[in-house]
């Protein structure tokens, strides 16, 4: 029972951290995700370090928690970049905007 507490207590945390990352961060996604990726790493180390192996799956699935949430993050921001691209481009057949002053005027029959 102890363990399963504890792991409760972890999801919590980890559920408190990305909400307040996602608060300070979110102006930029790209460090966001690399935040991520950090906490990824380390549960990983700490999971290679750990003899017990019950605690080294929960270090373990938290760092598959810490990599889906920064692969989420990759896959926004490459869907936000692709639509910036394709509005920053200029239509190639696009109308001018300039008026030709000659055409479209009438002859004085003076």
């Amino acid at each position: 029972m102890g363990v399963q507490r504890q792991s409760a207590k972890e999801t919590k945390l980890i559920a408190a951290l990305k909400q307040h990352y996602e608060r300070y961060h979110a102006e930029d996604l790209a460090a966001l995700k690399e935040l991520y990726e950090y906490h990824a790493e380390n549960c990983v180390r700490a999971a290679e370090l750990t003899v017990d192996p019950r605690r080294r799956e929960e270090y373990l699935k938290l760092a598959r928690e810490w990599t889906e949430a920064a692969a989420t993050l990759h896959a926004l921001t490459d869907r936000m970049m692709a639509r910036r691209s394709n509005q920053a481009k200029p239509a190639d057949d696009a109308p001018s905007l300039t008026r030709n002053p000659r055409k479209g005027r009438k002859r004085s029959t003076r």
